[in-house]
């Protein structure tokens, strides 16, 4: 008899050879998992990024190259960050944020010098730590940074944590027979 977590499992594992004998499902679904990871509200009711994207990168190798894998979560994390960014655009909108600017001036006025100080740097790193993934381009929305700068690092530092997920994956993969 299998136990909760078994059958979770079984329905995992069924599903992801489901989507690796598909390509572009394979595709859509690291997509949708790298885009939801970064998007705020979305990601906050998802497992953690790391098993997520394992678990569906260990089974892309079926049916989608490393580079096509890469692409995925690439665009999509890129995408989330981006949706992000310009939801904390659309805040600025509200009349509760200019509320909330208002009691609150003098301190976001210095958050708002540091981003833009060393916000490239922010920005990048952000990439790699779960709860500012999504809340430091949300942030840099509301402070009104430079798009093409957001998009340009969002871009980059997006490529880099999909490159480092698709080497992980492809090494757990390589090395999961041999532990069966």
């Amino acid at each position: 008899m299998l136990t909760d977590a078994g059958m979770n499992m079984e329905w995992l594992n069924s599903l992801l050879v489901h989507f690796a004998s598909h390509p572009m499902q394979m595709f859509a679904l690291l997509f949708m998992v790298a885009f939801s990871k970064s998007t705020v509200l979305i990601s906050t009711v998802l497992p953690p990024a790391s098993v997520m994207l394992v678990a569906a990168l260990s089974a892309s190798h079926l049916s989608l190259p490393p580079i096509m894998a890469w692409l995925a979560v690439t665009a999509g994390a890129t995408l989330g960050s981006l949706v992000s960014y310009h939801l904390g655009l659309l805040m600025t909108h509200s009349d509760h944020f200019h509320r909330l600017m208002s009691r609150h001036e003098e301190t976001l006025l210095r958050v708002r010098s540091k981003l833009q100080r060393n916000g490239t740097v922010v920005l990048f790193t952000s990439r790699f730590i779960a709860l500012l993934r999504y809340l430091v381009p949300l942030a840099a929305g509301m402070l009104r940074l430079n798009p093409g700068k957001v998009y340009g690092i969002c871009l980059l530092s997006s490529a880099i944590w999909a490159a480092l997920f698709v080497g992980v994956s492809a090494g757990v993969s390589l090395f999961l027979p041999l532990l069966f």
